[in-house]
C-alpha cells in the first residue's frame, strides 16, 4: 500500500513539475504582459485572445509530456498494477488540465488537444512503464 501511495504521488510531483519547467519555457518563449489585473476574468480573456499560437503550443505539451512521464513513473514504480498507478496520475492531470480549462479561456483547439492528449499519453506513459517493468523483469 505504501510502496502504491508513493508510486502516484512520486508520479504526481515529477507531473506537476514539468507542467512548471515546460510552462517557464513557454513564458520565456512568449512572455506574459505586465501589470494585467489577473484577477480580472474580462482582461484575462482579452489578454489570452492576443496570445499567439505557439503559447499555447506549451501549455498542450506541458501537459501532455507531464501525463506521459508521470504515469510512465508510477507504472513502473507499482510493478503489480502499472495502469492502474498510471491511470491514477493521469487521472490527476486530466483534472488540473480540466481546472485549467475553465479557469482561463483556452481557443477550442487547445480545449480538444488537452481533453484528448492527456489521458491518451496518460495511457501510453503507464503502457510503456509497465512493459519496462515486464522487460526487466525477464
Amino acid at each position: 500500500m505504501i510502496r502504491s501511495s508513493m508510486a502516484v504521488l512520486v508520479g504526481a510531483f515529477v507531473a506537476a513539475v514539468l507542467v512548471a519547467g515546460i510552462d517557464a519555457l513557454g513564458h520565456r518563449a512568449y512572455p506574459l504582459p505586465q501589470g494585467v489585473d489577473w484577477n480580472d476574468p474580462v482582461v484575462v480573456a482579452r489578454v489570452v485572445r492576443g496570445m499567439p499560437a505557439g503559447a499555447f503550443v506549451f501549455a498542450v505539451a506541458s501537459w501532455t509530456v507531464a501525463a506521459f512521464a508521470g504515469a510512465g513513473l508510477a507504472a513502473r514504480m507499482a510493478p503489480s498494477r502499472p495502469m492502474l498507478h498510471g491511470g491514477l496520475v493521469g487521472a490527476l492531470m486530466l483534472a488540473a488540465t480540466i481546472a485549467n480549462l475553465l479557469m482561463i479561456p483556452h481557443p477550442a483547439w487547445v480545449i480538444l488537444s488537452g481533453l484528448a492528449g492527456v489521458p491518451a499519453c496518460a495511457w501510453l506513459g503507464a503502457r510503456i512503464g509497465g512493459m519496462a517493468v515486464t522487460n526487466a523483469s525477464r
